[in-house]
């Protein structure tokens, strides 16, 4: 469940910075173990004035300047928190290493879906006076940290992408609200696409057997895209009726503009039930690579293992599987070539 909730995270964020400058999702900093940034972005002046629709407010501050973004399905702890300031120091060196001169910290945000109170009153976080409820500056501002607690975000515009990624009710309010803006919301472009990939990446035979509150965010999610699809092809039935001739015909291109996306969104889900049904057969494998071995996959293991199915296939990986030893097993996974 969190997989799917983070990744959607992490997709509608990298979206909205893109509207505003570059942004990338996992981004590798490079060091002794795998390190990897939520989304990291750099904001482009002429973009973030070519777009005053996004009115001043959390998000505008966030893509002001360039940082790093770090989601969280619940409350973060303390280990989670120094891992994202280790993972922000060795990426700022890496940069300063690139560009050959000294730069400003990049900024960190935490986006906590739960309220990280032990963080925010160990390490001495304080409501930011000049931003929305819910918002939290560390202690100086030479820290450059700030912590978000959905949660306690307004339930105003220009927090409901924020909202999405907060806990199951305040998901759901998010989705209402984003449900009530125009069509040409540039908020429901950048979450529509996401939001309507989560509803249909599970398939309906193993929906039963969701949690209740994702099984309940994914069906509500179809029932508001359907509702959405149907009045703007109600709006365009109606215009057709009303227009000239010429009118009329641009209203047949719309009409099979709307068709054309509905196939898409039908080949979207064909695609995200492939990918869910990949999936399952790599936590499957990996399930069992875990018993052969006596421990967990480590994270490297887990990307070999995704990639032998992809390349060998399930029935030679299944036989490396259950016929290697465990130590023969763990060779086969660190060599590049294997078959």
């Amino acid at each position: 469940m969190y997989f799917r909730l983070d990744q959607l995270g992490k997709n509608i964020l990298r979206d909205f910075f893109v509207l505003v400058g570059a942004a990338e999702t996992e981004v590798e900093v490079p060091a002794g173990d795998a390190q990897r940034i939520d989304v990291w972005h750099v904001p482009d002046p002429d973009l973030l004035r070519a777009h005053p629709e996004i009115e001043p407010g959390l998000l505008r501050s966030m893509a002001a300047e360039a940082g790093m973004v770090e989601v969280f399905s619940g409350a973060p702890g303390a280990a989670e928190l120094h891992g994202c300031m280790r993972k922000r120091y060795q990426w700022h060196h890496t940069l300063e290493l690139r560009m050959e001169r000294e730069l400003e910290l990049p900024s960190a945000w935490l986006v906590c879906a739960g309220r990280p109170d032990g963080v925010l009153r160990d390490f001495g976080f304080v409501r930011d006076a000049a931003g929305p409820e819910g918002l939290y500056v560390g202690p100086a501002p030479g820290w450059r940290i700030h912590a978000v607690v959905i949660a306690e975000l307004p339930r105003v515009r220009s927090t409901v992408l924020l909202r999405l990624l907060g806990s199951p009710r305040v998901r759901r309010a998010a989705l209402r609200d984003l449900a009530a803006l125009p069509d040409d919301a540039w908020e429901r472009r950048v979450a529509l696409p996401w939001l309507v990939r989560l509803s249909f990446e599970v398939p309906g035979q193993l929906l039963l057997g969701l949690p209740s509150e994702e099984r309940d965010f994914i069906m509500e999610t179809r029932e508001w895209y359907e509702q959405f699809t149907a009045r703007r092809e109600a709006a365009l039935r109606e215009a057709v009726s009303k227009e000239s001739e010429a009118a009329l015909k641009e209203s047949e291109a719309a009409l099979k503009e709307a068709q054309r996306q509905a196939e898409e969104a039908k080949e979207a889900e064909k695609r995200a039930l492939l990918h869910g049904e990949q999936r399952g057969q790599l936590q499957m494998t990996a399930r069992m690579c875990e018993l052969r071995l006596g421990r967990p996959l480590s994270e490297a293991e887990t990307a070999a293992l995704a990639e032998r199915l992809d390349r060998l296939r399930e029935t030679r990986v299944g036989e490396v599987v259950l016929s290697f030893s465990a130590e023969a097993l763990a060779a086969w996974l660190s060599e590049p070539n294997a078959t």
